[in-house]
């Protein structure tokens, strides 16, 4: 997507000519901030590498103090993060996936032959799920041979600190956006095995990042267990993550590990075809994917 020009015309905000330009309409009902808030985006959809609020101060002539509120209640929102070691802000995934279903639906298509393939090899069931304002939405689903009865559908939400899903898309977010995602709502016990501790939790991602994959042993349904990988997008960042769920009888802990490098290796191929590189990470790992 490429970032056009507004078709309003422009005007000085400030009084000082040539700085804070806004778009304005004659209509009443026309909201500057709102007019501010999009020019915004826009230059952030163009900004492969993110931009900085001089950056976007000078190209949209716009005092800093506007566009720093702008951008603190977008990061606040969840459609924008800042780059701690370069000040830059992105659009983050939960924005490009708010544009619509066709976001999704890309997803999906790009995922499906990979979790086809793995039903065809494991007859488990498979998911597919992004992560979405702080927890996990499934968005496909293909039913195993000898899957467990579990309350998981298409478009419903499932909780982050339980699910395989939700701490393999926890485990590689920076670690003060993984807490700070598990503070901002009650982490529910749902079965005598669920971990409800933040610390412990963190703990646990950590393990989970090293290995490069998550499970889910029984945190969710009692008798079932569930292994998952996350995918990356082109900034290197999860946001969507593919599981395989069945029954205790048939998830020993030695096919796990079948499981789990199986499922490595297809998030993998569908993060290449999302436009991912793999490669050094400025943290020290060879790559996100542990080859």
């Amino acid at each position: 997507m490429t970032w056009r020009p507004s078709p309003y015309k422009f005007q000085c905000e400030t009084g000082v000519p040539g700085y804070g330009t806004v778009p304005i309409s004659h209509n009443r009902s026309f909201l500057k901030v709102v007019a501010k808030t999009f020019s915004i985006i826009g230059e952030l959809t163009n900004a492969k590498s993110g931009a900085r609020i001089a950056d976007l101060s000078r190209k949209l002539n716009q005092p800093k103090a506007s566009v720093f509120r702008i951008l603190f209640t977008l990061q606040e929102l969840g459609y924008v993060r800042k780059d701690a070691a370069t000040s830059a802000y992105q659009l983050t995934e939960q924005f490009r996936l708010f544009r619509g279903d066709e976001a999704r639906e890309t997803l999906r298509r790009t995922a499906r032959p990979f979790l086809e393939r793995l039903l065809g090899n494991f007859e488990q069931t498979v998911n597919l799920a992004i992560l979405d304002r702080g927890q996990v939405l499934y968005v496909d689903i293909l039913e195993g041979l000898r899957s467990v009865r579990m309350a998981a559908t298409v478009n419903t939400y499932a909780p982050i600190h339980a699910t395989a899903l939700g701490k393999a898309l926890l485990a590689f977010l920076a670690p003060a956006e993984a807490e700070k995602i598990l503070s901002e709502r009650p982490l529910a016990r749902l079965t005598p095995r669920t971990t409800t501790s933040i610390s412990a939790l963190l703990k646990h991602l950590a393990e989970t990042r090293a290995r490069g994959y998550a499970v889910d042993n029984e945190e969710v349904d009692l008798g079932a267990r569930c292994v998952a990988a996350p995918i990356f997008n082109s900034q290197r960042r999860p946001f969507a993550a593919v599981s395989v769920s069945g029954p205790v009888s048939h998830m020993r802990h030695a096919k796990i590990k079948e499981m789990a490098q199986a499922v490595r290796e297809a998030c993998r191929k569908i993060s290449e075809r999302m436009g991912f590189a793999d490669g050094p990470e400025s943290g020290g790992r060879k790559n996100m994917y542990g080859t």
